[in-house]
């Protein structure tokens, strides 16, 4: 039975069973199932057979104990019973068991993806918190790739695998709302480009299928425009947030339709470290131009300079042409 519910989720990621959750329908089957030995030992003690129907009974007592311990430790609160016999065992078979509470918090963490930073591996420059905006269709692009995301496995907003008892514990603990999404997930892809005069953060799940998901409003301090005269502006990172979270409500809990946002972080280096090296490489062109045999009309160097965000033609220079001049005979 749970090897198909492994299935369903693998393939096709519509079950999704956590520790605690599983080890209930365990702790469920286990005692329906043992009242099936019950039977047997009857019908052995009713044929005659009384060694059999005690060794069944015998079998039916210890499983509904253990089952006892499970439906203390899964189903209520007080977690242990004083007739717990578990660390004996442990302690005479040489057994170290992990809580499965605790194995279940980590496969939690596990499950993340978390703050990824996905598009490589910043040495030297330095990090500048970005201000970003949204507008409606880019709002709508972004509720599209979370819902791509989590339908492909790659991001998950099931709170964590928490019950609902376990949601409102936690809600009444911090006193603030428990989001179902527990982390930043990093978009697949996402880059920074111009478009106009702003600059306009693409995401999606690849390449082919990017979309605008926002628009750089600030970079620290700065505006947009002027950050990027003063530096070179790489994006770092792009992850989604926010999302559905759940707040306590008077009859139960009550799930807020929070839409996913887009926050991103940006490395940038100083353009003054770049100066030498461009007008080197300017100079290098220039010379190389001059001796060249190419004619003035193919080469691109000479009319063309850049700007921050990539080359930019200028106008070429005004050609002289010559009208030929008619003489008369």
């Amino acid at each position: 039975m749970f090897t198909l519910f492994d299935m369903i989720r693998s393939s096709l990621s519509y079950v999704n069973l956590s520790t605690v959750l599983k080890n209930r329908i365990y702790t469920i089957l286990a005692g329906i199932g043992n009242f099936y030995l019950l039977y047997v030992a009857f019908r052995f003690f009713q044929n005659g057979f009384w060694g059999r129907g005690t060794l069944f009974i015998l079998a039916f007592l210890v499983i509904l104990y253990f089952t006892y311990l499970n439906i203390l430790y899964y189903f209520t609160k007080a977690k242990k019973s004083k007739y717990d016999i578990s660390p004996w065992i442990e302690k005479v078979l040489h057994i170290q068991s992990k809580d499965p509470m605790t194995a279940a918090e980590e496969e939690r963490k596990e499950m993340a993806p978390g703050y990824v930073q996905t598009n490589g591996i910043f040495k030297n420059e330095d990090f500048l918190p970005a201000t970003v905006v949204h507008t409606m269709e880019q709002r709508d692009n972004i509720q599209q790739i979370a819902a791509e995301l989590i339908r492909m496995d790659y991001m998950k907003a099931d709170y964590q695998g928490l019950s609902e008892e376990e949601i409102a514990e936690k809600i009444q603990a911090t006193g603030k709302p428990v989001p179902a999404l527990s982390a930043p997930v990093a978009l697949p892809y996402f880059e920074l480009a111009r478009k106009g005069n702003s600059l306009i953060v693409y995401g999606g799940l690849n390449q082919i299928d990017r979309k605008e998901v926002a628009t750089v409003k600030e970079v620290g301090l700065l505006t947009a425009r002027e950050a990027v005269k003063r530096y070179q502006l790489y994006l770092a990172t792009a992850v989604i947030t926010g999302g559905p979270e759940k707040i306590n409500g008077r009859t139960g809990l009550i799930e807020k339709d929070t839409p996913y946002g887009v926050q991103v972080q940006v490395a940038y280096r100083e353009r003054a470290a770049e100066e030498p090296s461009t007008n080197q490489r300017r100079s290098t062109v220039t010379s190389s131009s001059e001796i060249s045999s190419t004619p003035e009309h193919l080469t691109r160097s000479q009319h063309e300079t850049f700007d921050e965000f990539g080359p930019r033609q200028s106008t070429p220079a005004p050609q002289k042409h010559w009208r030929s001049q008619k003489y008369k005979h």
